[in-house]
């Protein structure tokens, strides 16, 4: 931070401020400060700007007597400039006076109202189910009493003697939520206003060097907006510099960490850089990493100052729910002057957005660095280095404006302007996708309504076949793109976003507070994807340019599994979301091929079979006879796709395996062919007689068959050898799943199995019902020609 000294040892704050000197304000500095001092400097501070403008008042009437009478002479002239530079001095000292008190009194309510802040969280804390150590940290109040870090990490789920996350209900990890961040909020506000309160007390004893001086501040409020709108200004001259120095850097870093999430300081320095600037600025932090770490310059505080300070000119005050883009509310939002800020500022980032904001003969620093980033790279570069996520509007409008983008030039994101990784193509060169990743994680209402098929025909670009479907050149060439063999088809941010936009949860996370399962919008997006693809399956492996649908799929139909079980045996049920395509079980066989929605699907598919089970046993309780049919119907049905499963995982590895074979049999018939050549010269050098070529070749061919038979491999049958046994283990794995899930919901349900007539036919039943399940799942498939 910049050095303010008068927080500084020896300064009047230092002798006043509650916290310890040059540390960082924490939960515990602000729940148990002392403001016994602060409180009684106030109080004399009060006393003395009574006194202040009592005398005020009488030096004012005292002028106003020497100018109001008749006294002359040069000692009158000398006497009135003497009354009135006092009278003047008791304003000034007034109004500094007064400018102390207040900004100190405001100081003290800010920090006793976050002291008792902390200490209602503490003492509503057991309450609600959670508990705060001295240090601040937010844990469960009852066993496995696991913090909030553990909780988003999973602890515990599937490891052998860990806490178990589960034991914590929602309504204490909501809870716990909201506690971790009002702590976190009022921290922030105690430090904040201690540090301004430290700066306006020094600004104000430095304005008249030792004298009293006139000051406007009327209060900590007055001083927060002062000191923004001045540090703005600071940040717009010192990114205007043509050869910044390692000081300029630190000095904007401090402004940017102090003032990024303030909407004034955040609309007056994008604004009056303009984004070109701004975004140039970014550049060339980047350019300029080397020197300023060599000068231990924070290089990531600064950029992710930028982000922030981004993000927060781009805050609209509206929300997505009420304010969707496009809508007749967005519309007339845009047209309020808060509106049309955000527009010029939307419209100059996309205008950018395709550009390459400087080449290299335009500035002396582009010089030795090779950079081909256009404006959306240095966009997103900002915005994975910020610490909050995008406003759900922004996100949506950034979104929409790349795919215009790109529809408009399908080599938008063409060259290679972030060199491979270890997997080849880096997926960051396609700048739509890096933005759908980003809101896949922090964005879930943003990325769901931007793929509503009711909305947009977002889903079909994306996803379809069509003339309109998405169709990127990756290559600079696309002569090189279309014949180089190389795999453009990653797209780790699409197949996150849809996999988010169909569960209404963050890719691979939890769901956040207030989850209440699938919207309407969720069921309609998940539907549009499984049914585009059953149409034809085989699509769902990718391409050259089109990725691996199938762990998104897997996700979609784990998700929706009870859905997808009745699809497969075209049956219908009570509380049926999505209407899926009969032709699920084909779909379901090419998505289970792949390992990670496998065993995902599996996993989901025996917990729904258990839930049903469940079902069963508390409609039919006692009715034996009724019980024994539904029982078998459950096994039965999860068995199809048990089965389905279960044969597309045999059938992958048998496939793999076969793959396998078969480029090692290529790389020995290789290794022969050259063996070939040279054993053949070798041969042929032996042999002194000319017309001996057929005795030689014939040589040469059966001892290289000799050789190389003995190196080729044929696990054909063992392969299918092992595929079937795979398929045995499973089918005989799911048919004990079954009856063992009868057991538990008999037990949950608190009904002895004695009062049935003949309760292992019960279990034979539901055991052949899973049998014949998982054998008849393989059935409905269409197995392509």
């Amino acid at each position: 931070m910049p050095d303010w000294t008068g927080a500084g040892a020896g300064s009047l704050f230092s002798t006043i401020n509650p916290f310890p000197l040059g540390a960082n304000v924490t939960y515990e500095s602000v729940r148990n400060a002392d403001l016994s001092t602060l409180s009684g400097v106030v109080d004399s501070l009060s006393a003395l700007t009574a006194k202040l403008t009592e005398l005020e008042q009488d030096a004012a009437a005292m002028n106003g007597m020497a100018h109001g009478s008749l006294w002359a002479g040069l000692n009158a002239t000398v006497s009135r400039a003497h009354i009135r530079r006092t009278a003047g001095k008791f304003t000034h000292a007034r109004t500094q006076a007064e400018a102390l008190h207040n900004i100190l009194r405001d100081l003290l309510t800010d920090l006793r109202g976050c002291q008792d802040g902390l200490l209602r969280l503490e003492a509503n804390s057991e309450a609600e189910g959670f508990r705060i150590s001295p240090e601040g940290v937010v844990s469960s109040a009852g066993p496995p009493h696991l913090r909030l870090d553990q909780l988003n990490a999973g602890i515990g789920m599937g490891g052998i003697g860990e806490p178990d996350p589960e034991g914590v209900s929602p309504e204490t990890q909501q809870a716990m939520w909201h506690a971790h961040s009002r702590i976190n909020e009022i921290v922030e506000k105690a430090g904040e206003s201690d540090g301004i309160a430290a700066r306006a007390l020094t600004d104000i004893l430095a304005e008249g060097d030792g004298r009293f001086s006139h000051t406007d501040l009327t209060g900590i409020d007055d001083a927060r907006e002062n000191q923004v709108q001045q540090d703005a200004e600071a940040v717009a001259v010192l990114a205007g510099k043509e050869n910044k120095t390692a000081a300029d850097w630190r000095l904007m870093g401090d402004y940017f960490a102090l003032h990024a999430h303030d909407p004034e300081f955040a609309n007056h320095v994008i604004d009056t850089l303009g984004m070109e600037q701004y975004l140039t600025l970014a550049q060339e932090l980047d350019h300029s990493a080397t020197e300023l770490a060599s000068a231990n310059v924070d290089i990531d505080g600064i950029r992710t100052g930028m982000a922030n300070t981004l993000n927060t000119a781009m805050q609209p005050s509206i929300d997505i729910s009420t304010h969707p883009p496009g809508s007749g509310a967005y519309q007339s939002w845009l047209r309020t002057e808060e509106g049309q800020a955000y527009e010029r500022r939307l419209n100059a980032l996309n205008a950018l957005g395709p550009e390459r904001l400087h080449e290299p003969e335009e500035s002396a620093w582009l010089d030795s660095v090779q950079d081909n980033r256009i404006g959306y790279d240095l966009f997103l570069d900002l915005m994975e280095s910020a610490d909050e996520p995008m406003n759900d509007i922004f996100y949506y409008d950034m979104l929409d404006g790349m795919v215009a983008a790109e529809k408009e030039s399908p080599i938008v994101w063409s060259g290679e302007r972030y060199p491979d990784n270890e997997h080849g193509w880096d997926p960051k060169n396609n700048g739509t996708d890096r933005l759908l990743a980003l809101g896949a994680r922090n964005n879930v209402d943003a990325t769901t309504d931007f793929f509503d098929p009711d909305r947009t025909d977002n889903l079909d670009y994306f996803i379809g076949d069509g003339e309109k479907s998405r169709n990127l050149f990756y290559g600079s060439d696309p002569t090189q793109y279309l014949l180089s063999g190389r795999s453009f088809n990653e797209a780790p941010g699409l197949t996150a976003a849809l996999e988010t936009a169909a569960t209404g949860r963050p890719s691979g996370g939890a769901p956040g507070p207030g989850y209440e399962g699938h919207s309407e919008v969720n069921v309609r997006i998940a539907e549009e994807v499984w049914n585009t693809y059953a149409e034809d399956p085989a699509r769902s492996r990718g391409d050259l340019n089109s990725p691996d649908m199938r762990p998104t799929l897997g996700t979609i139909a784990a998700d929706y599994i009870a859905d997808i079980s009745h699809a497969v045996t075209d049956v219908t049920h009570d509380n049926q979301e999505a209407d899926f395509s009969n032709h699920t079980a084909t779909l379901l066989y090419e998505v289970g091929k792949n390992v990670d929605a496998y065993q995902l699907i599996t996993a989901a598919n025996l917990y729904d079979m258990n839930l049903a089970m469940d079902g069963a046993v508390n409609e039919h309780g006692h009715n034996e006879s009724a019980l024994q049919t539904a029982a078998g119907n459950v096994a039965n049905r999860n068995g199809q796709v048990s089965g389905i499963l279960t044969d597309a995982h045999a059938t992958a590895r048998y496939d793999n395996q076969i793959a396998a074979d078969a480029a090692a049999n290529a790389s020995v018939d290789q290794w022969e062919e050259m063996a070939s050549v040279l054993l053949g010269g070798a041969v042929y050098g032996s042999v002194p007689l000319s017309g001996s070529a057929s005795m030689t070749d014939s040589f040469v061919q059966g001892a290289n068959s000799s050789i190389f038979e003995s190196f080729r491999v044929d696990n054909s049958i063992e392969a299918r050898h092992q595929e079937d046994r795979n398929y045995s283990n499973s089918r005989t794995a799911y048919v004990g799943a079954t009856t063992d899930a009868l057991d538990l919901a008999l037990e949950r349900a608190q009904i002895d199995t004695s009062e049935f007539q003949s309760y292992p036919l019960m279990k034979e039943t539901v055991e052949i019902g899973a049998g014949n399940g998982h054998d008849a799942g393989k059935t409905r498939i269409e197995r392509p020609k």
